[in-house]
């Protein structure tokens, strides 16, 4: 689960795991969602991989 800051994404299923309220606070799941556009996405547990 992630959170959507900008772009635009669809699902194939109508309504894909979330609750009304994570959807209106911008939450997605980016394994069932497909980018419409250029997307900037946070992602609270992510690793650093890099430090």
């Amino acid at each position: 689960m992630c959170k959507l800051k900008s772009g635009t994404v669809s699902y194939q299923i109508e309504w894909p795991g979330l609750t009304k309220e994570e959807k209106e606070e911008g939450w997605i799941l980016p394994c069932v969602a497909e980018a419409q556009s250029d997307l900037v996405l946070e992602v609270p547990l992510a690793i650093d991989l890099e430090g």
